[in-house]
């Protein structure tokens, strides 16, 4: 049969089952559900992402609170700043150190590794005898043993420094900086005061030890909490000479810009040690 004419006169096509027009209201259904899943997969990924990348922040700032209460620097209305040093004690550098800064007249604050203070006692006790100050800078210095929400490493490293040296550190510094809330709790209960830093210059790996001591003294302004290494994770041999070889320039360069240099505990109008570990 003919094809049928539309009104026009034009002939109109008969349409086979193959041939189907969707309707306005019909609508393909795999392909949107498909692409829906696509969609908040990838908004599950990426929130996954930005959490993780918050949460590590979070854990490796030495400079802010809100993970876990931490000082990163003193007053800023006074001329006075801190020199820290981390991961001793140690047999190239620490005593050379002490000279340097007794030379000076300068106190410095020496955060310790538990199981370098086990190792060379001898050491530690020279800066408690010259009238410095020792922080307590966990037992191992690892990237793990931070991560257990218990960090028996406090109370093991506290219990070392007591018996080697006779006092009971009143102020902590994370490895790294890399703290949790958890490890931020214990240390509280503990009643210690957990420390960051504000200047710091990458001294482990520095090669040039006048460029060195010329970023320290470009960052450093008053109340500056300034984190240096007379060691390195706590291995008592390491060669920090460095170091020592970089101190004079930066105690020079501190005192030009009007700096001087005290103990944690002056700079932070806080006990250095707790009355028992």
């Amino acid at each position: 049969m003919a094809d049928e004419e539309g009104q026009n006169g034009e002939p109109r096509q008969a349409q086979g089952e193959g041939d189907a027009v969707p309707g306005p209201g019909d609508r393909a259904g795999p392909p949107v559900r498909l692409h829906r899943g696509r969609v908040w997969q990838l908004v599950t990924i990426g929130g996954l992402f930005a959490a993780g990348f918050v949460l590590w922040q979070g854990a490796n700032t030495h400079t802010g609170a809100w993970f876990g209460h931490q000082i990163s620097h003193g007053p800023r209305n006074t001329n006075q700043v801190a020199l820290t040093f981390d991961d001793g004690p140690n047999s190239t550098a620490t005593v050379p150190i002490l000279d340097l800064l007794d030379a000076r007249g300068a106190k410095g604050t020496f955060f310790v590794v538990g199981r370098a203070v086990a190792a060379r006692p001898d050491l530690a006790r020279v800066i408690v005898e010259r009238g410095h100050l020792v922080g307590n800078h966990s037992w191992r210095h690892d990237s793990k043993a931070w991560l257990d929400p218990r960090y028996p490493e406090l109370a093991r490293t506290q219990q070392a420094i007591g018996t080697e040296l006779g006092v009971c550190p009143a102020f902590y510094r994370a490895p790294h900086g890399q703290h949790t809330p958890l490890l931020a709790r214990v240390v509280h209960r503990d009643g210690l005061t957990m420390v960051g830093w504000d200047v710091s210059a990458g001294d482990w790996k520095a090669r040039d030890a006048r460029h060195l001591a010329d970023l320290i003294v470009a960052k450093a302004r008053p109340g500056s909490i300034i984190d240096l290494h007379d060691g390195l994770d706590g291995r008592v041999d390491a060669d920090r000479r460095i170091l020592v070889e970089a101190l004079p320039r930066i105690l020079d360069g501190l005192g030009s810009k009007g700096l001087v240099t005290v103990r944690l505990d002056e700079l932070l109008a806080r006990p250095g040690y707790l009355g028992r570990c």
